[in-house]
């Protein structure tokens, strides 16, 4: 099993351009708020203070969330490629069971989804402290990369549903662009949260990674908006670019995001587990 972990993700990170593109989705969201969106967001926000530094640090929730899902999802590119050159056929004369072979894809795409998030918040980082002074507390660091490897596993698994219906390239190809577009909505960055319908809002809840998201912003910008932002205005803030979730009348916490993210990684493995096995069965 560790071998094969190790060997899908050489073959991903051996693929320059394929890294970049499975990168796509996040990197197109940054270059368009840079170049589009960000002086426009500043220029309606100039009631709150800080207003370019808080919406720089929301924006890198939302996109390293964003590459969490498309990375992940283009690493599970290797699962299809194999089934697609009768690979995975060779590996049934080995001592690795359908188990061990599965959980073999979803270690190696989590572990390429949890190094490109990293990759993609230094990169974002650096340039929001360097250009806008919008610096990343320290104390961050930590909680945000717990996060990054749960955002990881549960965007691996919920991509796995669809890869394990899918047995062309070709449609694996054209199916990650529409991935890669959705991811955006999945985590309510394209558009803020609070400007969804409460439909729209249900929907963000269902998706592992809008989790991430949120406890990012709420990482990134507890500090900043304590300075000069008024209660009430921060409880509209919160509200409105989903810095916290409700369920009801309950606001949840970091710690309540992390046990959503548990349960919802423990609920797509029993999904998946019984999708393999009618699978098999309808093979059989």
């Amino acid at each position: 099993m560790f071998a094969l972990i190790k060997r899908n993700t050489k073959i991903y990170f051996a693929n320059k351009p394929g890294v970049i593109m499975s990168c796509f989705g996040a990197l197109i969201s940054f270059v368009i708020y840079i170049g589009f969106l960000q002086q426009n967001l500043v220029n309606s926000w100039q009631h709150v203070s800080h207003a370019k530094q808080l919406l720089d640090l929301w924006m890198l929730g939302g996109i390293v969330s964003i590459a969490g899902i498309t990375t992940s999802f283009q690493a599970l590119g290797q699962m299809v490629n194999d089934k697609e050159n009768r690979a995975i056929d060779d590996m049934k004369l080995t001592a690795l069971t359908p188990i061990s072979e599965s959980m073999a894809y979803v270690v190696s795409a989590t572990i390429v989804s949890f190094l490109m998030q990293i990759i993609t918040f230094a990169v974002m980082a650096v340039y929001f402290s360097v250009v806008d002074k919008a610096d990343v507390v320290h104390n961050a660091y930590l909680p945000c990369l717990g996060f990054m490897l749960l955002g990881a596993l549960g965007a691996t698994l919920l991509n796995l549903i669809i890869v394990m219906f899918i047995n062309s390239s070709t449609t694996f190809s054209r199916l990650s662009a529409v991935i890669g577009a959705a991811a955006g909505f999945m985590v309510a960055t394209y558009m803020p949260y609070g400007t969804l319908s409460k439909t729209a809002q249900n929907i963000v809840k269902l998706f592992p990674s809008s989790y991430e998201a949120a406890s990012f912003r709420s990482l990134l910008l507890n500090k900043l908006s304590q300075q000069d932002v008024p209660t009430r205005m921060r409880d509209q803030l919160i509200e409105y670019l989903g810095i916290h979730f409700k369920f009801g009348s309950h606001q949840l916490n970091n710690f309540d995001n992390a046990l959503v993210m548990i349960g919802m990684i423990v609920l797509l493995a029993v999904i998946i587990v019984i999708l393999a096995l009618l699978l098999n069965r309808k093979k059989k």
